[in-house]
């Protein structure tokens, strides 16, 4: 392995990002476990919940850090039994999910008549610059999107500011108790990776601050790491930048600096064995708060 080489974030190169964000979704059944989560958690604590409107008024929905819109989908498909009428304004500052979300949009048009999309490429600090709080919404949902902002409790604040009252808010961060969370903390040194240090425990912080009310539902997940310890596996290149938010971490790190992040990686505070398989803990936490009514 060569000498060490300056790192690049891995949200810095958006071509192997994506590319390594969806192979963590192969080997962490991601979508899965979020379709299971919506069966429950969604339909039985969120949906009930939300404001009663007239059959002619909007729900209004914001999403923020939408993807290519996968997560949001059965949000909407669910809503939509309660509220005819939706306008989703989507937040999400890279053109190339939007462009996907829309091409999801347009194959699963017939289960979405009654949603009105707006599309924002923006970041949520340029989005808030822009509209300020000029718009409210009844529901809000950041799914695994705040990892980058600048400032985490500002962030909440202001999207809870956005919240109609009886509104409610939705965030899922990995919980602090994670493998994945625990790897992540370990290795802070390898370079500015143009995220910031964040998990479920910031948010829950954030509203303690700040006397809200909230209700939290953990769920479990494990991601397979199994290829991250073979040297020729280019899944286990991708998985292994993802889990560090490293760009092509194998070829710029230097021979010892690989060595210790795989060795941390495979000990037992990160991960586990379970037969031929290694496996790491990829735990998260979702916040919901409900904003009083006046």
């Amino acid at each position: 392995m060569a000498a060490s080489k300056p790192m690049m974030g891995l949200f810095e190169n958006r071509d192997r990002y994506f590319k390594a964000y969806e192979t963590f979704l192969v080997y962490s059944a991601k979508y899965e476990h979020q379709d299971t989560w919506t069966k429950t958690v969604l339909l039985d604590k969120i949906v009930p919940h939300l404001p009663n409107l007239n059959q002619d008024n909007e729900l209004r929905i914001l999403g923020v850090g939408s993807g290519s819109g996968e997560v949001e989908f059965p949000f909407l498909t669910a809503l939509l039994k309660k509220y005819p009428i939706i306008t989703n304004r989507v937040v999400e500052p890279d053109e190339d999910q939007i462009i996907k979300y829309k091409a999801l949009v347009h194959t699963k048009g017939h289960e979405l008549q009654g949603v009105k999309f707006d599309w924002r490429q923006q970041t949520l600090e340029q989005y808030r610059d822009t509209d300020g709080v000029g718009t409210k919404f009844h529901f809000i949902s950041a799914i695994h999107s705040l990892y980058h902002v600048d400032d985490i409790h500002s962030s909440f604040m202001y999207l809870y500011d956005l919240l109609e009252p009886g509104g409610i808010l939705i965030s899922i961060l990995l919980s602090d108790l994670s493998g994945v969370w625990k790897f992540w903390r370990r290795t802070p040194d390898l370079c500015k990776r143009g995220l910031r240090d964040i998990c479920s425990h910031d948010m829950l912080s954030s509203f303690d601050r700040h006397d809200i009310t909230y209700a939290l539902s953990q769920h479990t997940s494990e991601l397979e790491i199994t290829k991250c310890f073979d040297e020729t596996s280019e899944d286990g290149d991708l998985l292994l930048d993802f889990c560090l938010q490293v760009s092509e971490f194998k070829k710029t790190a230097s021979a010892t600096k690989y060595k210790e992040v795989i060795e941390h990686m495979a000990s037992s505070e990160c991960s586990k064995k379970d037969g031929s398989k290694i496996l790491m803990s990829n735990d998260w936490e979702a916040v919901i708060v409900t904003k009083p009514s006046n």
